[in-house]
């Protein structure tokens, strides 16, 4: 008997994704309608005040190009880098929380040691990141 909770089970695979199918036509759509109608509805040409990039009010100083020190990309990427293990961390220990992982044989155990050893080498790049004077902002 086919019921709403086990119907995806008997439906074809063209079936389960034609709404994926149909929200990219749409999405494609809109983009194509945009592109082609913005030029034929702009009022003309910008002004050279217009094609300024705007400052917050202040006018600009300067060119654009200048020189950024490494430094700030690498404490951005470093940033990066240590906030997304603690997203997986608390990914982890909610999968750990739950009862029916418990009752696996043996998933304890192997999430442990995978995390025991992400979380080694994580303090191995933190502390080569360390030694190399990557976090002192001198």
């Amino acid at each position: 008997m086919i019921t709403p909770s086990n119907l995806l089970a008997y439906t074809p695979i063209e079936q389960a994704y034609l709404p994926v199918l149909v929200m990219l036509v749409i999405a494609l759509g809109f983009c194509a309608v945009v592109l082609i109608l913005s030029p034929l509805i702009m009022k003309g040409k910008p002004s050279d005040a217009k094609l300024e990039p705007y400052e917050c009010g202040i006018p600009t100083v300067g060119t654009a190009r200048i020189q950024v020190f490494v430094r700030f990309y690498l404490v951005a990427l470093l940033f990066l880098l240590f906030d997304i293990e603690i997203v997986y961390i608390i990914i982890w220990a909610l999968a750990m929380t739950h009862a029916e992982n418990a009752q696996v044989p043996g998933f304890v155990a192997f999430s442990m040691i995978v995390m025991v050893f992400y979380v080694v080498v994580l303090l191995v790049g933190l502390l080569y990141e360390w030694k190399k004077g990557a976090l002192n902002w001198n």
